[in-house]
């Protein structure tokens, strides 16, 4: 393999691996004490319908629950037998958003000789091309059971992905909910 193949080959694999990164946000309540939770439960039992086909999908639901489940197990939680029990309920919303992007301009700028002498070029690009995706967005918000209030809110946003892989969708399940959670609880 030449040296201009594979460096066509390892700038084509970061540039896939780029678009399947997960931007993360988080906020929370700095004033409450996370340090005395210890159990959890799901605010709901199931998954609140928003009549959205794609989003009310109890294969998804299962995915991002049992990813969640295992995510805060991980990190020493348990599940409560009893919700009422629970230090902190556990939700999530789904969403899904058109995006459109295009290429940004660019300016080139070339000098050589030749045998003649020197020469220079200059090259522009208005950024012509234009093109839309599907941007996935899992919200996981953390609450004070009693008050019912949100103590902590975690947001993953990525390139929806339009595999029909049942494994791969699990994976990416969760990789984006580990992402999300894994500075929960704050220090």
């Amino acid at each position: 393999m030449n040296r201009t193949l594979f460096l066509s080959l390892a700038g084509a694999g970061l540039l896939l691996s780029g678009c399947s990164s997960v931007l993360v946000e988080r906020d929370y309540d700095a004033a409450f004490n996370f340090q005395t939770l210890e159990t959890y439960a799901w605010k709901h039992a199931v998954q609140p319908e928003t009549g959205v086909p794609r989003i009310d999908n109890d294969l998804n639901d299962r995915r991002i629950r049992q990813a969640v489940d295992d995510t805060l197990r991980a990190k020493g939680f348990t599940l409560a037998e009893n919700p009422a029990a629970a230090d902190f309920h556990v939700e999530y919303f789904m969403e899904f958003r058109q995006r459109i992007e295009s290429s940004g301009g660019s300016v080139s700028l070339g000098i050589g000789s030749y045998s003649g002498g020197r020469a220079g070029s200059l090259g522009w690009s208005t950024g012509a091309n234009v093109s839309d995706y599907e941007e996935a967005q899992l919200t996981i918000d953390i609450l004070e059971p009693n008050a019912d209030r949100t103590i902590w809110r975690g947001r993953g946003l990525r390139r929806a992905s339009s595999s029909a892989d049942p494994a791969k969708l699990t994976s990416r399940t969760q990789e984006v909910v580990s992402r999300i959670l894994k500075k929960f609880p704050p220090q």
